[in-house]
């Protein structure tokens, strides 16, 4: 199967993954592509939703451009977190968050769903995707979902009735991967999600609605884009999807060039005769109105009031008997207004269609008319004002700067004075303080170090014919916040393995491997609420949990923790030490000891705090087919001399028992490794207590010798060096369940040696090299 995948290279790519054409150049910047879909989204909004909450907000989001016909934003480096798109509408609250960074840029702008290539989309909806996708779907939006409840891919893998997780991030519209039952699916997500449901809340409940709604269908139905109802998320309900109406491509190209031919100019007079007319009976389609009734008889349409179109002096008036579209200006008046026109032709809703908008567009030319004039010496005052504003990454403005334009523009007719900015997606906020005064307030939010946009105000002025100017002043880059030094360990979110019972839900009666999380900053420790997603994935540091705060302390964290237990109020101080780099496990990993403070008996734990969330995913995710390097990772094992380390290496296999002197129908090993270095048994039982594997359906088993030894170690001798390797016997195991392997260091030697924590999914298939 083809998995759409990262575009890097020296070439521009303008597709992902549905063919088309591409381009380079000697010395090009790399280049990645994000592709957005149900159908393909065009000049649908593509953000970092920085705070993971679903929502476009511009202010805070860094915005990454609008989507080309096939959905996809290219850019030269995809950016960290969550990527999003949020669909516009015409007139809605969306498209008018665009127009503020750029009213002149993105005026008129709205998100088409290539599925419909003539109408705009009817809903502003948002869909994300994990950081790492090349695709955004409705699809990959419920993907997240479903971990954030506590879920897998897998289990929506099995909604979907697919086969793999590597289908939910494959381009489903079109080309080798096309699926059509999953395109239908995703269709319906899109309309439920716009008809105001919250499928998010309920993402399995609504996935399986709707595959039960499409498997329902029949082909033509499946692949009809009109045919689709919103699903209430209840399969004991059956919903009845209806024909959507549509806007005809044929017919709305015939009457768009009937607009685009023609030939107007400010100050045209009228004439008792239209400019044109056009029959636009067919322009709205519904397969829901039967063959003998025409659309206009039953729905209606109309043109929707246009501030733009009024001014025009431009009619365009519809026959509602003939259903023809007749435009022109009256006799008695001129054309009034220059620029580009917009004319909405509304279909009316009824119990057999909805409503609907086609857009229409007309250039009037400017004519002997002038647009508004300035001063190069008055623009250079007012970039001279703005160079002197101080931006600096994370510190408010107070109470701000203001620029007063309102003497900048000049002309014989009446002006209206507008403003925008891209800077609103930097954290400032602009303010209308009056006619051509803006107030300009806000906390930067990135710097020119994280972010090359250049950031400028548009000042424009248009005059009553339509004409405009537009001035662009640029803003200061934004500079860095002089940072006092900082711990080592501050801002930055770290991954650690750890061993427990807890699930986030429940106690279970057996102990299992789980990635938590914990960040220190600004005297707050912070960390994951723990689910059991948290088994095979890491998940962000986020929530402060038991009241818990840190200080610095002879350069080493104090953290304290307030709970509650039995009833009594409790604190437990640690000292989170330093002790060494460890890159050799994975690059900017530190190795960390955990100290109890205030307590009758000294107490300390080893852990390997991981920056790279995916390196330490993978020994959360070893699969017993997987080859002896997928299976060994590094460590640091002690070595002879007191306080002294070894790079060595652990390697974990499970396999179907083989072996005469074994018990149980399955087996397990743990061995340790040191290049060029004996590492026996006998360090093993040295610094571990006991060693255990654990699941669901075995609870936990403790690795023993028949000798009664706590541990089943043996060591054996290749090329002249000794390795040791822990025997787990166990019983038959479940396919596809993942299991924990916990090895646990005796108390005294909990500072020098971390426990061994690992987890391992039994396939049904095992690799004895």
């Amino acid at each position: 199967m083809k998995k759409i995948t990262l575009l890097a290279a020296s070439v521009a790519v303008a597709l992902t993954g549905c063919g088309g054409g591409s381009s380079s150049s000697d010395g090009a910047a790399p280049q990645v592509s994000i592709a957005s879909f149900d159908g393909y989204f065009k000049n649908a909004v593509m953000f970092v939703d920085s705070n993971d909450n679903g929502v476009w907000d511009e202010a805070t989001d860094e915005f990454i451009g609008l989507t080309k016909s096939k959905g996809e934003v290219t850019m030269t480096e995809k950016p960290s977190g969550i990527i999003a798109v949020q669909t516009l509408t015409p007139g809605g609250p969306a498209q008018a968050k665009l127009i503020s960074l750029d009213a002149d840029k993105y005026a008129g702008v709205y998100t088409v769903d290539m599925d419909h290539p003539a109408q705009p989309m009817a809903h502003e909806v948002v869909f994300r995707a994990r950081n790492g996708s090349d695709v955004i779907s409705p699809i990959t939006d419920l993907s997240l979902s479903y971990v954030e409840k506590g879920l897998t891919e897998e289990d929506l893998v099995a909604d979907l009735g697919l086969e793999s997780t590597d289908e939910l991030y494959t381009d489903f519209v079109d080309g080798e991967d096309k699926n059509t039952d999953l395109h239908k699916t995703a269709q319906l997500l899109t309309e439920t999600k716009g008809s105001g449901s919250d499928i998010n809340s309920k993402p399995q409940e609504f996935v399986q609605d709707a595959k039960q709604s499409v498997d329902s269908m029949t082909p033509e139905q499946k692949a009809d884009p009109s045919y689709k109802a919103p699903v209430d998320g209840d399969k004991s309900t059956s919903e009845t999807p209806t024909y959507k109406t549509t806007v005809n491509a044929e017919v709305y190209k015939e009457v768009q060039n009937k607009f685009d031919s023609l030939n107007l100019t400010l100050g045209d007079k009228g004439s008792s005769d239209y400019f044109f007319s056009i029959d636009i009976n067919n322009l709205f389609e519904d397969k829901d109105i039967s063959s003998d009734e025409s659309f206009i008889e039953v729905a209606g349409i109309k043109v929707y009031d246009n501030d733009k179109l009024n001014a025009s002096k431009v009619q365009a008036v519809i026959n509602h008997q003939t259903g023809i579209l007749n435009v022109g200006v009256s006799p008695s008046e001129t054309v009034d207004l220059a620029g580009p026109i917009t004319v909405d032709l509304v279909s009316g809703g009824s119990n057999l269609t909805n409503s609907l908008k086609a857009t229409f567009s007309f250039t009037v030319d400017k004519g002997e008319a002038k647009a508004p004039t300035y001063s190069d010496n008055s623009v250079a005052g007012l970039q001279t004002q703005v160079d002197l504003w101080e931006l600096t990454k994370g510190k408010s403005l107070g109470e701000g700067y203001t620029l007063d334009f309102s003497t900048l523009f000049s002309s014989d007719d009446q002006l209206t004075l507008s403003f925008s900015s891209n800077a609103l997606t930097n954290g400032l906020i602009f303010d209308n303080m009056g006619t051509g005064i803006i107030g300009v307030q806000g906390t930067p939010l990135r710097s020119k170090q994280d972010d090359d946009t250049n950031y400028t105000i548009k000042l424009k002025a248009t005059a009553a014919s339509g004409l405009s100017t537009i001035v662009e002043l640029d803003l200061p880059d934004v500079q860095e916040a002089l940072k006092p030094d900082t711990h080592p360990l501050e801002g930055k979110t770290w991954y650690i393995l750890e061993h427990g019972s807890s699930n986030g839900e429940a106690e279970q009666e057996y102990s299992s491997i789980w990635c938590d999380s914990i960040k220190f900053e600004d005297g707050i420790v912070l960390g994951n609420v723990r689910s059991i997603a948290n088994k095979t994935t890491c998940t962000e540091a986020d929530t402060q949990t038991e009241e818990a705060t840190y200080e610095i302390v002879d350069g080493s964290i104090v953290a304290t923790f307030h709970f509650e237990e039995d009833g009594e109020k409790l604190t437990e101080k640690f000292q989170v030490e330093v002790a060494n780099d460890a890159d050799s496990i994975s690059t900017g990993a530190k190795t960390i000891v955990h100290r109890l403070l205030d307590s009758d008996e000294e107490s300390a734990e080893r852990y390997t705090y991981f920056i790279n969330k995916a390196d330490i995913e993978k020994r959360l995710n070893v699969t017993s087919e997987m080859g002896p390097e997928a299976r060994t990772f590094n460590a640091y094992l002690p070595a002879e001399e007191d306080n002294a380390y070894n790079l060595g290496q652990i390697g974990l296999s499970l396999r179907e028992n083989t072996h005469s002197n074994d018990q149980g129908e399955m087996d397990a090993n743990l061995s340790f490794d040191v290049n060029n270095t004996d590492f026996t048994c006998e360090t093993v039982n040295e610094f571990f207590s006991n060693f255990y594997f654990t699941g669901e359906d075995i609870g936990s088993i403790k690795s023993k010798d028949y000798t009664g030894s706590s541990i089943e170690c043996y060591t054996s001798e290749e090329d002249g060096i000794k390795h040791a390797s822990v025997d787990f016997d166990l019983p038959s195991l479940t396919v596809n369940n993942v299991y924990s392997v916990i090895g646990k260091v005796k108390d005294n030697n909990g500072e020098f040696m971390e426990a061994m924590k690992f987890n391992i999914k039994w396939t049904g298939t095992s690799n004895n090299d």
